[in-house]
């Protein structure tokens, strides 16, 4: 190796930091020449976990490292929440943050640091190459880290995490940590108490008063985290109302606005005309280029936004779009493409909640679609936080975003030629005509190279006949009602229902290759290297309403469809030969490894895969049974 040449060896290094850092470091200590070309890339990330009230030990260890500190371009302090020590490793929140979009970050809670700055600030001050410093921890003052890092590294992109509860005295916007001209990406979290009163409207109002001062930023974003200290709704409402009014004040004193590139609000929320006007009013929106809105349900802002053509540099959006229940009528196509029209062409498009599929073809992607590289149409599963898609879960129906027909898919396609990355979700039919045509259909995208498919497994009624989609004739077994022997009252389900929605979440490596085939024909459609599965079968009550199918009726509490759907990566490589894998293990172990079946269960069970043995009546059966998937039709 050591006669490779110069450039060959810096290729290499730069492989191995993304596949294999142990690999790296053995590297690092062959010679003097290797340690000179593997040292900036096996040190350029910094990682430094802080404790609430301990010393930094880990800093004073690294004060005198004087083969590591010239190589640091990028350092992250990191407090974890003392309850969530577990989950994951530091360097893969650093990993994360770093391949994640400002306007997709998902954070877990953390924890506050209260110890000694000094060190801190002495080992900032001996970096000579520093470029990004993300201080992921909350702090009630961060004015003398924010000033070491000014006076040392003035071009430094600087990324804070405040948290915000609203509690008296409130101190966000006041702090002298927001003047600091370091600050360049700002999160902000906030609890919210679901059981006590969500945020009828998200707390946007501390983002604006905080960017008043700080016209500076550019990237800010508010995240919305779940907590059992029932008094954060009434803290915010008291802040709320204690604010003067929003008007058109000065900005900064100068009269100037912000000019932010990346504005993330939650999705849960909703944001209203008069917010979105206020957002115009302390920052250019002209200079936006990533903009997650939240909800969208009144179709005035719609209009607002087609009218006042706002946008001229976006190319990341963000958004749910929720037609009100009493008022659907007023939200049309024309509504939507209208303010679709009057963005610039897409290369990201995320597009949440209960709209009309049918709309996206002609509203959306007759605009769009030529220029996007990535479009999703459901929800990423949450790395950390899932009280986001807990509260989405909650709107009409479990309805994070529509369920796509075949039809729909096929429009999609043809108006896609340079789509690489597709997330949507499609119905199961036990494997129909009608299913493995939306698997067909979505084969015809061009230039598709990643889908992430998400695949309802609760079935589909007639409306106003409780019988199933597409229509088939039911045995009399399947007519019967379920008896659970639960306290509540399961008796009105009919166990077709729970016995289709069994044979829609029976995944394995056979069931996961079909669909890939299906998708990806022969070949000659389209690129398509990777494929994730992920069956939905009530999780967090998705898609459970129109069923009325509870959790409590399914095979164990719902817990045996999760683990039998699981979450299949199915990978294509250059010689065609096709890998299933199934990324979701069981989480039961020990005692748990063997639960017993209710007899509602194991009579369901058995009327899709009868056993070959012998069974006594009077023993108990336990999970897991024997099983297979049902082939496409």
């Amino acid at each position: 190796m050591d006669r490779l040449p110069l450039e060959v060896k810096h290729m290499l290094t730069q492989e191995l930091c993304q596949v294999s850092p142990n690999t790296l470091r053995a590297l690092w200590q062959v010679n003097r020449h290797w340690n000179q070309i593997v040292a900036p890339g096996l040190y350029k990330d910094l990682i430094i976990r802080l404790r609430a009230n301990k010393p930094p030990q880990r800093v004073f260890q690294l004060l005198n490292a004087d083969l590591i500190l010239p190589h640091v371009r990028r350092l992250t302090l990191v407090a974890r929440h003392p309850r969530l020590g577990r989950m994951g490793t530091d360097r893969k929140l650093v990993e994360y943050l770093a391949g994640t979009p400002a306007d997709e970050f998902n954070l877990p809670p953390l924890g506050f640091y209260q110890g000694d700055w000094t060190p801190i600030i002495q080992l900032v001050q001996q970096l000579d190459c520093l470029q990004q410093c993300n201080l992921m921890f909350h702090a009630d003052d961060l004015s003398g880290l924010l000033d070491a890092l000014a006076a040392k590294h003035p071009l430094c992109r600087v990324s804070v995490t405040p948290l915000c509860n609203y509690a008296p005295p409130t101190g966000l916007a006041r702090g002298k940590w927001i003047h600091s001209p370091m600050l360049d990406t700002v999160r902000v979290l906030t609890h919210e108490n679901h059981n006590a009163g969500p945020y009828i409207e998200h707390p946007d109002r501390v983002l604006r008063d905080l960017l008043r001062q700080a016209t500076h930023i550019r990237r800010l974003a508010l995240q919305i985290i779940a907590t059992s200290n029932s008094e954060s709704w009434g803290w915010y409402q008291r802040w709320l109302h204690s604010q003067p009014s929003e008007g058109d004040e000065a900005i900064d004193g100068s009269g100037r606005r912000a000019q932010l590139q990346s504005l993330s609000l939650p999705l849960t929320s909703k944001l209203t005309t008069e917010q979105f006007r206020a957002w115009s009013r302390v920052t250019d929106l002209n200079h936006l280029t990533a903009w997650t809105a939240g909800g969208i349900e009144d179709v005035s802002l719609l209009a607002s936004i087609a009218e006042e053509k706002p946008f001229q540099r976006l190319q990341r959006l963000t958004l749910s779009l929720r037609p009100p229940e009493s008022n659907t009528a007023s939200w049309s196509s024309g509504a939507v493409r209208a303010m679709f029209d009057t963005l610039p062409p897409l290369a990201y498009l995320c597009l949440l909640g209960t709209y009309d599929p049918g709309w996206v073809p002609s509203a959306v992607l007759d605009r769009h679609g030529p220029t996007l590289a990535e479009l999703q149409l459901h929800l990423r599963p949450p790395p950390y936080q899932q009280y986001e898609l807990f509260r989405l879960t909650r709107n009409k129906g479990g309805q994070i975003a529509p369920v796509f027909s075949a039809e729909v898919i096929a429009q999609m396609a043809t108006l896609c030629p340079v789509l690489r990355t597709l997330r949507i979700c499609v119905q199961r039919h036990r494997g129909h005509p009608r299913e493995t045509a939306a698997y067909e259909a979505l084969g015809r995208f061009p230039a598709l190279e990643t889908m992430y498919l998400h695949l309802n497994c609760l079935p589909i009624m007639v409306p106003g006949h409780g019988t199933p989609f597409p229509p088939r004739e039911l045995s009399a077994y399947e007519r019967e009602p379920l008896r659970t022997a639960s306290p509540w009252n399961d008796d009105d389900v009919p166990k077709w229902t729970v016995r289709d929605a069994v044979i829609n979440s029976a995944f394995d490596e056979a069931l996961a290759t079909a669909i890939f085939r299906r998708i990806r024909g022969d070949g000659s459609r389209g690129p398509l290297r990777l494929l994730r599965l992920l069956p939905v079968a009530g999780w967090f009550e998705q898609y459970q309403r129109p069923t009325g199918i509870t959790a409590r009726a399914l095979l164990g509490g719902g817990k045996y469809h999760v683990e039998m759907g699981g979450a299949w990566l199915v990978k294509c490589d250059e010689a065609r030969d096709i890998q299933a894998k199934n990324l979701k293990k069981t989480s039961r172990r020990g005692k748990q490894s063997k639960r017993e079946m209710r007899a509602a269960d194991v009579g369901i069970f058995e009327s899709i895969w009868p056993s070959q043995e012998e069974e006594d009546p009077s023993q108990p059966r336990f999970w897991p049974l024997k099983w297979q998937s049902w082939p496409l039709q």
